[in-house]
């Protein structure tokens, strides 16, 4: 699951928390589409695009609940003062692995409510770095890279 472009490298977390009812819904139906395209195809071909990006046949499921992970990921980076353009561009393979650990998470929720009070805490410099670090299956490679 691609991350966003380009993240602003001043951005708030609760930027990348909050969506509307109707946004969420057509983010869903999107999902929803791609995922059915995607089982449409002949196992080799499905395989080869899942290996293109770095998934399993297994991380199918988690990927079409996952519309969490581009909006908590990019703000747990940046709580954590990771750049997520350089993170990408320096360390795909590892980029891949955070956006796998946070796509199997089951604590999303808590994970939104952290990262929208470490926006209002000032972010790294804030006290829920730590919160965000007790909760998140990514927090040891987040504090190594941060």
């Amino acid at each position: 699951m691609p991350l966003p472009a380009s993240i602003p490298p001043n951005a708030s977390p609760d930027a990348f928390v909050r969506k509307g009812w109707c946004a969420t819904l057509l983010d869903r139906w999107r999902t929803s589409r791609q995922l059915d395209a995607l089982l449409a195809l002949e196992p080799l071909d499905r395989k080869a695009v899942l290996q293109d990006a770095g998934l399993t046949e297994a991380d199918l499921t988690a990927a079409a609940h996952a519309d969490h992970v581009q909006s908590l990921l990019p703000a747990a980076l940046v709580l954590h003062g990771i750049d997520a353009a350089a993170l990408e561009a320096d360390r795909a393979d590892l980029m891949q692995d955070l956006v796998r650990v946070c796509m199997h998470c089951r604590k999303a929720r808590a994970c939104a409510r952290i990262l929208a009070n470490g926006g209002a805490n000032g972010g790294a410099n804030g006290g829920d770095c730590a919160a965000h670090g007790r909760l998140c299956p990514n927090a040891p490679t987040l504090e190594t890279l941060g």
